[in-house]
């Protein structure tokens, strides 16, 4: 028989491999290839039946996608406006701007079976989960900007089983939610009304897994500390739970003058596992939750059966139950984190370490957690916290051991008598640990690292393993050595007299890089949405890092219009800039930005730079835009911000001809005069505007125009970002477009 480390592994494998496809093969394919793996299990046992697991595993993740595209919104209904009914899932979110939530059981007012919908109803009323609306919504297909290093929206959205997006527009209740519905809705508002100050509502977190609860002040502290799985509910707390149940009802069990008549265990492990899984639905059944409940009713159950397991068994367990429940699950950073965390735990914790001291103890999982998932935060774009390792020796055991217990306690207290004093005691405690947390935070160090390429990352977990293994001294040298290329890792540049021209997806805005051989310049940010996402902080430096930049030489914004000066200010603080200039700069206090002068030149590694600008009196915002023309060996490219037909002319004696041009103004019908185009004559022009842009972007006769004068046009909304390299001979053609680049079966 195999073992089952193998079988598990394989099994694990198939269900993972479709995840790598572009495009999922067609049902014929996978459907037949049942019967050789059969013919060859019956004749060859042994190596039949690993192939056979694999099948199995890879055919039901490939049928698994199959139906979970299929519930997608159909195309038709794409950036359609539309009545429909639903009932709103899980704990609504309230934004800024109004409210997010999820809607299921959707249908259209024709009886149209719709999938389970993520919405944004602005300025709309207040909804409570379990509640059933007949809404107006402008729906659109589960789509995201695409950029290399960024946060993959759409995989985020397929993983949590999202079939469409859409903003509400109208909508009236049609049936509050029934009792059961909405009780963890009920239970978050009963203990609310205990916790009414900001400060105290931090602990809905942990009680019902409300984010909301944290502000973004929070949240950057947390991220600062490494301390971010502290503050929900986690796999750590469930697993705390579920022994601290088995543990007191065992003891209550022993002390109590009533007598069991069968062995505690058959009392104690049902009671713990039901505590858990009470706690993990109200967390909502995150991935990390999952797998500390699957792993703690394994556990329990065979020790009912009195059955041992291995640790490494009982984690490949769990994790094969968790994607063969969910295969799209593996999408989702937090699903490789925790199981990551857990085996990282098991490996670097065995061996004879339960000879030393428990303080010992501790601080080795501490450093086998914060070593060994370094690889994994470089694979997921994430950044590391410098001082974690030493914030969690004392963070986790305060609200693991103190704070968590108390606040379970005092809100079972509360909902039975009304007495909140636990309660708050719980809160006063966690507010004294943000305290200690936002002073760490001054000293913790954010880093980020680039990712280094497959081999090189491969390299760096071989590493990390070695340096964690106990006993391992002899090979920590070459241990280290494996690490360096995370650390060290370095994007190709261009060569001398060369440009590399990115155009990032930043929705409706505009964000370029311009990299020549030692120099980095970033031509506008990016916007921030009144909802408070702000795309310099969350595409443009995840990008920027993804693409080598360490530092910027000079941060350019061509006025201060959002779409192009939002972000300016997370891009300059996290990534500062030795120079600013802006065509606005008086609209961008705080950024210490130079004026733009017209006329200004300077050379970088064989690249010429001219800043241009119109000047003309009494422009407004777009008009005061400042131009940026780069030429690389005899090749240019012009980003003209949003200036318009008017600036256009007067700049027209300026200008050079392009190869590579940016719409002006996202592609207006206010800009691109036939005058200018022909004058820069370019092969490329790019057009960046979000997708189904709501301002009408590019507009039909701008995008003839160009045609009619022998351009082509790439859209960033549905390529998503798009690098050329300037100065090398022949003609400039686009290198990579991401969307295609990067592209996987649920991507549109």
């Amino acid at each position: 028989m195999s073992h089952p480390y193998l079988l598990l592994t394989t099994l694990l494998a198939g269900l993972l491999i479709p995840l790598c496809f572009t495009r999922l093969p067609g049902l014929p394919w996978w459907g037949w290839l049942f019967f050789p793996l059969i013919a060859f299990f019956l004749r060859r046992r042994p190596f039949g039946r690993v192939l056979l697991v694999f099948a199995l595993g890879a055919c039901w993740a490939l049928a698994w996608h199959q139906w979970q595209l299929g519930q997608r919104l159909p195309p038709r209904l794409d950036n359609q406006t539309l009545e429909l009914v639903g009932t709103v899932a899980a704990l609504p979110e309230q934004t800024e701007t109004g409210w997010r939530f999820m809607l299921r059981d959707g249908r259209s007012l024709d009886g149209q079976s719709l999938p389970l919908m993520r919405l944004h109803w602005w300025g709309g009323e207040a909804v409570r989960a379990g509640e059933q609306w007949q809404l107006t919504v402008r729906l659109r297909a589960p789509r995201g900007m695409r950029n290399p290093g960024t946060f993959d929206y759409e995989a985020w959205l397929y993983a949590q089983g999202v079939g469409a997006v859409g903003s509400v527009r109208a909508g009236h209740r049609v049936a509050v939610a029934p009792a059961f519905g909405q009780w963890r809705d009920r239970l978050h508002q009963h203990l609310g009304s205990s916790l009414v100050s900001a400060d105290n509502r931090r602990l809905l977190a942990l009680l019902v897994g409300d984010r909301q609860a944290l502000s973004d002040a929070d949240w950057d502290v947390l991220q600062r500390t490494g301390t971010s799985h502290l503050l929900v509910i986690s796999g750590l707390h469930v697993g705390m739970l579920a022994l601290a149940f088995f543990l007191l009802v065992q003891q209550l069990v022993r002390w109590s003058p009533w007598h069991w008549p069968w062995p505690q265990l058959w009392l104690s492990a049902p009671l713990a596992l039901c505590a858990a899984a009470s706690y993990a639905l109200l967390a909502g059944m995150a991935v990390p939750v999952q797998r500390a409940l699957l792993m703690c009713a394994a556990a329990l159950l065979l020790k009912l059966w009195r059955r041992a397991i291995g640790p490494v068994t009982l984690w490949l367990l769990a994790m094969c139950m968790v994607v063969l429940a969910n295969p799209a699950a593996p999408l989702r950073a937090g699903f490789w984190l925790s199981f990551i965390a857990v085996g990282l735990l098991i490996l670097g914790m065995g061996g004879r370490l339960h000879n030393r001291g428990l303080w010992w103890r501790w601080g080795r999982a501490q450093w086998v957690a914060f070593i060994g998932l370094w690889p994994w935060l470089v694979l997921w774009g994430m950044p590391a916290s410098g001082a974690s390792m030493l914030i969690n020796l004392v963070a986790i055991p305060w609200i693991s051991l103190l704070v968590v217990p108390l606040a379970l306690l005092g809100s079972l207290l509360q909902l039975l008598t009304g007495l909140d004093q636990l309660l708050l005691l719980a809160a006063w405690l966690l507010n004294l640990f943000m305290g200690f947390l936002s002073w760490a935070a001054g000293w913790s160090p954010l880093i980020y690292l680039s990712f280094p390429g497959w081999w090189s990352w491969c390299l760096a977990l071989v590493g990390s393993l070695m340096l964690l293994l106990p006993g391992a001294a002899a090979v920590r040298p070459l241990a280290l050595f494996c690490l360096l290329p995370v650390f060290f890792a370095e994007q190709p540049r261009p060569a001398q007299g060369q440009l590399h021209v990115v155009v990032l997806d930043v929705g409706q805005g505009l964000s370029v890089l311009l990299q020549t051989a030692e120099h980095d310049l970033l031509y506008d940010a990016g916007a921030r949405l009144a909802s408070g996402f702000d795309l310099g902080e969350a595409v443009v430096v995840p990008s920027l890092l993804a693409l080598g930049v360490e530092k910027l030489d000079l941060l350019l914004i061509s006025h201060g219009d959002n779409d192009h000066a939002g972000g300016a200010f997370s891009v300059s603080r996290m990534l500062p800039a030795r120079r600013s200039i802006a065509g606005e700069p008086e609209r961008l206090e705080g950024l210490s930005a130079e004026p733009c002068h017209h006329g200004e030149r300077w050379q970088w590694d064989g690249v010429d730079f001219q800043l241009l600008r119109a000047r003309l009196p009494a422009a407004p915002a777009n008009g005061q835009s400042c131009v940026l023309q780069v030429t690389a060996n005899g090749q240019s490219v012009l980003l003209p911000g949003d200036i318009r037909q008017i600036e256009e002319y007067a700049l027209l004696p300026a200008l050079a001809p392009a190869e590579v041009l940016l719409a002006p103004h996202h592609g207006s019908r206010s800009s691109s005069s036939y005058a200018f185009i022909r004058r820069l004559n370019p092969d490329w022009v790019v057009f960046s505007a979000g997708y189904h842009s709501p301002y009408g972007h590019p507009h039909p006769q701008v995008v003839q125009r160009y045609r009619e004068l022998g351009s082509d046009a790439i859209y960033t909304g549905q390529s998503g970002a798009v690098g050329f390299m300037l100065g090398r001979p022949g003609k400039v053609r686009p290198e990579w477009r991401w969307r295609e680049a990067a592209r996987r079966f649920w991507h549109q």
